[in-house]
């Protein structure tokens, strides 16, 4: 059966318990839910510009791989949401900032939120080291 992670409260939507577990471990193979920048306790999008929201994003992805015994350079693929093409440069220097070569497999896609204001959501999968398979 595999782990699901949870940091905090996780994200309840006005309900108790948590509907999105921050990541799932089956294995050595970590994948972690879509990260955007939403302050969990009150649904806020959090920054006004996208350099504001990527540098949230990336924290909260850094928090989740931490908590499941994983690090940056345990990344295999990140799958990127743009809400605006304009933001493709400033996501490719967010991107050569956190992965050094050989970076990690990627897509970008530009994409409409559900929730207003959301400018970038990551969605990663990595591999924790030394936990078998």
């Amino acid at each position: 059966m595999p782990d699901h992670i949870t940091i905090g409260a996780g994200l309840s939507i006005g309900g108790g318990e948590p509907v999105i577990s921050d990541a799932v471990r089956s294995g050595d193979l970590l994948l972690l839910s879509g990260r955007a920048a939403v302050d969990p306790a009150t649904l806020d999008v959090v920054g006004d510009n996208f350099d504001e929201q990527v540098a949230v994003v990336l924290r909260d992805v850094g928090a989740v791989l931490e908590e499941a015994g994983a690090g940056w350079g345990d990344v295999l693929r990140v799958e990127c949401f743009l809400a605006d093409a304009g933001d493709f440069p400033a996501w490719n220097r967010a991107w050569c900032e956190r992965f050094e070569p050989p970076r990690p497999a990627r897509t970008t896609v530009v994409t409409e939120f559900a929730v207003p204001g959301i400018l970038i959501e990551l969605q990663v999968t990595a591999r924790v080291p030394g936990s078998g398979s």
